[in-house]
């Protein structure tokens, strides 16, 4: 099995090859903060990671991407491409909640503890959801004041994680805040979404874009939004 995930969500341009062979999993992966611009190097960044892995696009046998919440644009460049490069090649696709990938990190560091998983949403709100110790959500991802936030974790003793963690934790000081990477780690989602691959039979849902606030971007323009169909993004792939 050889899986591609791809991480756009957030500051990050991320991705990562899977390989598995037996109960043998190695993964291939690059990250780099660039804030904005993931249309423009995304596909480079995934022809210099398979050339380095000496794996071709046509051996890829899944495909797997953030899908938020996070930046507008950057969540749907990811989906756009991974669902386009499954269409064309006719694999499987996957989404990974980039909350769900944060909650993860944070509970293979705190085993035994639930966990909120918060990101700065600006405007005085956080992208928020909670996680039992085992993993189950607590509820949706969702758009909310940080003080709500905190109250809820405080009723669970929960532990924060992400780069709205201290956004909470200034409503209720007791709560504790891990000192983990803002970002999940790409080699997280890629084993998150073998995972899903392996529940799912490879039948699974097609990624779709976990939007929780409106966007209040101005319209793009007709030029840059057909640059992010799966189409011309793998046209931009194959030059």
């Amino acid at each position: 099995m050889k899986l591609l995930a791809v991480d756009t969500a957030l500051d990050a341009l991320a991705v990562a090859l899977l390989v598995r062979e037996g109960d043998r999993i190695d993964v291939f992966a690059e990250t780099e903060i660039i804030g904005r611009g993931h249309a423009e190097r995304l596909m480079g960044a995934i022809d210099a990671l398979l050339a380095r892995a000496g794996t071709p696009l046509d051996a890829i046998d899944a495909f797997a991407v953030t899908t938020g919440p996070g930046s507008f644009t950057g969540i749907r460049i990811g989906v756009a491409a991974t669902r386009g490069f499954a269409l064309a090649a006719g694999r499987p696709a996957v989404g990974v909640p980039t909350l769900e990938a944060l909650a993860a990190e944070a509970r293979a560091i705190v085993p035994g503890r639930a966990i909120f998983a918060v990101l700065d949403a600006r405007k005085d709100e956080v992208y928020a959801q909670g996680f039992t110790a085992e993993g189950a959500p607590l509820g949706r991802a969702e758009v909310i004041a940080p003080a709500l936030v905190a109250e809820r974790a405080s009723a669970r003793d929960a532990v924060l994680v992400g780069t709205g963690a201290g956004l909470v934790a200034a409503h209720a000081p007791a709560l504790a805040v891990l000192p983990a990477p803002a970002i999940p780690g790409i080699e997280t989602i890629a084993r998150l979404a073998l995972a899903r691959l392996d529940a799912c039979g490879g039948a699974c849902d097609k990624p779709s874009p976990l939007y929780v606030r409106p966007a209040d971007a101005k319209p793009q323009d007709g030029r840059r939004l057909a640059r992010l169909t799966p189409e011309a993004l793998l046209g931009e792939a194959a030059r």
